[in-house]
């Protein structure tokens, strides 16, 4: 998902509406920032518990895009 498909679906809601992020085990949590960042793509092929994609201060190699990122806290 972009910035644009992520303002146009957020457009769907009510603007006051609370937006939350998966918690590390379970739960859900406020979502506090929106911020930019760099990350490495497809650091991370095997199943489990890492996501795909891999933010560049902890991978070196790489290629590397900017992103929007929603962290969990």
């Amino acid at each position: 998902m972009n910035v644009r498909e992520l303002i146009l679906k957020l457009r769907e809601f009510d603007g006051d509406l609370m937006v939350v992020v998966d918690g590390y085990e379970g739960g859900v949590n406020e979502l506090k920032q929106v911020l930019p960042e760099e990350i490495v793509l497809n650091v991370h092929e095997e199943y489990g518990y890492f996501g795909k994609h891999e933010l560049v201060e902890w991978r070196d190699r790489g290629e590397k895009v900017e992103v929007v990122y929603l962290p969990r806290s």
